[in-house]
């Protein structure tokens, strides 16, 4: 028997003794993620026990050991019961199938693409998840290699050239595209070349949907997210499809709520880093976009809270609006509800980080951290032997560690949530006077009136402005004027660093008209600007509909050190004494001396 040591955790917070340490067996050899760890009562008899999935071939050891797969049942110290697992386990579940007594449940084990259910510790069936639909040209390329049509270099080019066109290949075919030596790739090819290809749909998570209620006692169907994105609602049996979901990408981690017979959802956390929900068996719009890929995801009520790879806890609710975020100080390893019963009744988060701390959140609020013996794998919660509120921890090194909540823990969270406590105190409102309570009986007796009165004065205010504008700009006094009627379009822009600049200026006849006779006149301060030739006057030729008619002028800036002044422009006509348009131009600063 291993040896089994009861070691405190070393606790951060002296003052909330939340857990007590029942025992820690660091040599029991069982390394299992929490989806492959469960309490179960076996028995029917209400002495919960502990069933763990392990894997021989351990993905988180350097060194693999040579160990079969095994189911293992521990009850208080010891592991009573073990039974070999003929692959290796991906996840495993407990369900009830009918409401007769004893009531004994159904063991789910999910190994690659089948579905092993065992009854009283004892296999009983085996459902093998429908295999993905091969490609048609997938599939003809490895018929002509069985009928001699295709030698091994092309069908390696064909397969490549699917490969490239995003076809969804079958294993074989990307094992043999990833080999490099013609020898490997001719002894592959004959090894195979002979047998039907096969695309086996691998089982990605497990979980179960209640039928007809909820509850641990209520009857259950296993729901089996698959590498395709298919997710598959199996019968209480187990052995027939009763509805399939086809998923953007192909699911990690399920939260259930609901039952199949009246109204359920499955949020469904995604490899591409989304969240999507099943509701009633279609995809609803709700999805809920991850700057990170997701760790694991729990629910607590009507919230889901995220752990994602960025260190970083999201919490949403049903409707993928964010709550919160939690930010933490090392990579999240695990994460689970923490569900506790009796007395009281409080839900919060346990994190598990790579730092070997074990967190507990309430909401947003961190209530209690310890130290733990090890990095952890998994983490499970739930009711072991007669106790309640028991927490099984799986640690890298194969170390199991089982605690119990204290009767005395506090959990509730220290900070309030919710407004300021400020915001809930009345202000203090003056006293009301006699002139007060007459204009409030005015305002009532007179409201209507009040109302035309004010609406009669805001349309004045408005009319006064509008006039008050337009006679600027019929006067010429605006940055760009113009008299009523008028049809040219006057557009002038600076070009040039200084002390010299170049003005563009663009005409453009926009009636129906031609238009003769006009001209421009450049008004500026003649101590800071002069123009080319002094001329102030550009003579405009015949203005045609429609096009744009360009000219610029030369303005040399007599003192570089001045301030810059506006240059304004008048375009007239002989007929008017008004100018037609004008414009203003704001002269940059000189920004260099020209050299000499």
């Amino acid at each position: 028997m291993s040896k089994t040591s009861t070691k405190s955790s070393e606790s951060k917070d002296e003052n909330n003794h939340v857990w007590i340490n029942a025992w820690y067996d660091p040599l029991a050899t069982v390394t299992a993620m929490s989806q492959c760890m469960m309490f179960c009562d076996i028995n029917g008899d209400g002495d919960y026990k502990l069933v763990a999935a392990t894997s021989g071939k351990n993905p988180l050891e350097s060194k693999r050991t040579k160990q079969t797969h095994r189911l293992r049942v521990y009850k208080g110290t010891g592991n009573i019961s073990e039974n070999i697992l003929m692959e290796e386990p991906i996840a495993i579940a407990s369900y009830y199938t009918d409401y007769q007594n004893p009531k004994r449940p159904m063991i789910l084990v999910a190994s690659s693409n089948k579905l092993f259910l065992y009854k009283n510790l004892q296999p009983f069936f085996k459902f093998c998840i429908p295999s993905k639909r091969i490609d048609e040209k997938e599939s003809e390329v490895w018929q002509f290699l069985s009928e001699g049509k295709y030698d091994n270099k092309t069908a390696f080019a064909e397969l490549a050239r699917l490969r490239d066109l995003n076809v969804a290949l079958s294993p074989r075919s990307y094992e043999l595209l990833s080999l490099a030596s013609n020898d490997d790739i001719r002894l592959f090819i004959d090894a195979r070349k002979n047998t039907p290809i096969d695309f086996p749909n691998n089982i990605t998570c497990l979980s179960i949907l209640p039928k007809d209620r909820e509850g641990e006692d209520a009857i259950g169907c296993p729901v089996v997210g698959t590498e395709s994105g298919i997710v598959f609602i199996l019968s209480p049996s187990g052995s027939q499809i009763t509805k399939a979901v086809q998923l953007p990408s192909a699911p990690v981690k399920f939260c259930i709520s609901g039952n199949l017979d009246n109204d359920y959802r499955i949020a469904a956390a995604c490899r591409n880093g989304n969240v999507y929900t099943i509701k009633n068996g279609e995809v609803s719009g709700v999805v809920i976009e991850l700057e990170s890929h997701p760790v694991t995801m729990v629910r607590i009520e009507k919230t889901f809270v995220i752990g994602l790879m960025n260190n970083t806890i999201h919490c949403f609710n049903t409707r993928g609006k964010k709550q919160y975020s939690i930010y933490l100080p090392a990579a999240i390893k695990d994460m689970e509800v923490l569900d506790m019963r009796g007395q009281r009744s409080v839900k919060c988060v346990m994190v598990a980080l790579e730092n070997k701390e074990l967190r507990i959140y309430n909401g947003k609020s961190l209530v209690n951290t310890i130290q733990l013996h090890e990095q952890v794998v998994g983490l499970k919660y739930g009711t072991y032997g007669s106790e309640v509120n028991s927490l099984m921890i799986s640690y890298r090194n194969g170390g199991l560690d089982f605690k119990v909540i204290s009767r005395k823990a506090v959990l509730e969270s220290k900070t309030k949530s919710g407004p300021p406590p400020e915001q809930e105190e009345p202000l203090d409102l003056p006293t009301k006077t006699f002139l007060y309570l007459e204009q409030t009986k005015r305002e009532v007796d007179y409201s209507s009136e009040m109302h035309n009165a004010f609406q009669k004065d805001l349309a004045r205010v408005r009319l006064n402005t509008a006039r008050s504008y337009v006679k600027i700009l019929t006067d010429g006094q605006g940055p760009l004027s113009y008299t009523s009627g008028s049809s040219v379009r006057l557009v002038a822009n600076v070009q040039g660093l200084g002390p010299k600049f170049k003005v563009n200026i663009e005409v453009q006849n926009t009636g129906k008209k031609p238009i003769s006779n006009l001209f421009i006149i450049f008004a500026y301060d003649e101590d800071v600007y002069a123009l080319e030739d002094d001329a102030r006057r550009l003579n405009l030729p015949s203005l045609l509909p429609g096009p744009l008619y360009k000219f610029s002028k030369m303005v040399n800036m007599l003192d570089p050190s001045n301030a810059p002044d506006t240059l304004r422009l008048f375009v007239c006509s002989k007929e008017s004494p008004s100018p037609v348009i004008t414009a203003v131009v704001n002269m940059p600063v000189a920004e260099m001396v020209e050299l000499m």
